[in-house]
């Protein structure tokens, strides 16, 4: 038997927000521990392939050389590649929002003006919630519902929604998504989710040039990607919880169950921004269902700060 839902607590938005820290320092840690067991694995096959030669006499009279030179490449690695995942991360971020940016340009967002219905509720709701206005406000073509916020910074944020989210919804169920993308913002789930993206073109920029390039990238991002859908599907239960009290549990409900219920298939773009998205493609989003349930017994509506 379903639990009747009732109008949850008013939240306190200015307590929203949670530091960056932790991600930063793991994706560093992460490019760090990935670059060196990749540079050690190259080195190795290298070593194995010299002594399997008539050179190998020669070579291994080497061998302290090249330990000293795999040394100096391990810690530039272990200097270096840190480095570059937080100043890249940060490069590349960058260029992920706004209307000239990567998003916009891969999904053809068109930018509404305003006075667009659209722009001022958005404006709207960010002002309730005490946020900067939202300095980019768009639209794009796909006929599957759905949403989601990118920058690198809540002064310069961008929330885009798909043309099936503004006509297959209603009234309520669009501001409960609207108010669940706001929620990204005031938590910092959209600068964190954005950056983890910028670290992730860093890397492939990074090691283009390098013939490990696909293993340190795999090694890299088979324990990064893990934590990062891991912690994307934690916060899309948070996100949730503040559309459902800053609308109703109703309306979030709703538009949930209108995604369970739609046949709009999202286009294959979409996929390289999953993370960021309200109806999860993959791995980065939990099951509808579980989300509905958690909405339903206010499991993380209770966590959220009240005033």
């Amino acid at each position: 038997m379903e639990q009747e839902i009732t109008q949850t607590p008013t939240i306190d938005a200015s307590r929203l927000a949670n530091p960056m820290t932790r991600t930063v320092l793991f994706l560093m840690v992460g490019a760090a521990i990935g670059g060196i067991i990749g540079m050690v694995v190259e080195f190795f096959a290298f070593l194995f392939g010299m002594t399997a030669t008539p050179l190998a006499i020669i070579f291994l009279t080497m061998l302290p050389l090249a330990f000293a030179i795999m040394a100096i490449q391990l810690l530039w690695v272990f200097l270096g590649l840190p480095v570059w995942t937080y100043v890249g991360g940060k490069f590349f971020a960058n260029r992920v929002g706004g209307q000239s940016g990567k998003a916009a340009k891969d999904l053809k967002i068109t930018f509404l003006p305003e006075g667009h219905p659209i722009y001022d509720k958005v404006q709207a709701m960010a002002q309730s919630m005490g946020l900067p206005p939202v300095r980019h406000v768009g639209h794009f073509e796909d006929h599957s519902i759905n949403a989601f916020a990118c920058g690198q910074s809540r002064d310069n944020a961008m929330i885009a929604f798909t043309r099936g989210c503004i006509e297959k919804t209603t009234g309520d169920q669009f501001e409960a998504i609207l108010a669940h993308e706001l929620g990204h913002i005031a938590s910092n789930d959209m600068q964190r989710m954005t950056y983890a993206y910028g670290v992730r073109d860093a890397l492939t920029f990074f090691l283009v040039f390098r013939k490990l390039k696909m293993l340190a990238l795999k090694l890299f991002t088979f324990v990064s990607e893990m934590e990062i859908m891991r912690f994307s599907r934690q916060r899309e239960f948070y996100a949730d919880a503040i559309g459902a009290s800053l609308t109703s549990p109703q309306a979030m409900i709703g538009a949930l169950e209108a995604i369970k219920a739609d046949d709009g298939k999202p286009r294959h773009a979409l996929a390289a921004y999953e993370n960021l998205m309200f109806n999860g493609l993959l791995r980065s989003h939990p099951p509808l269902d579980k989300r509905i349930e958690a909405i339903r017994n206010a499991t993380y509506i209770k966590q959220l700060p009240h005033k």
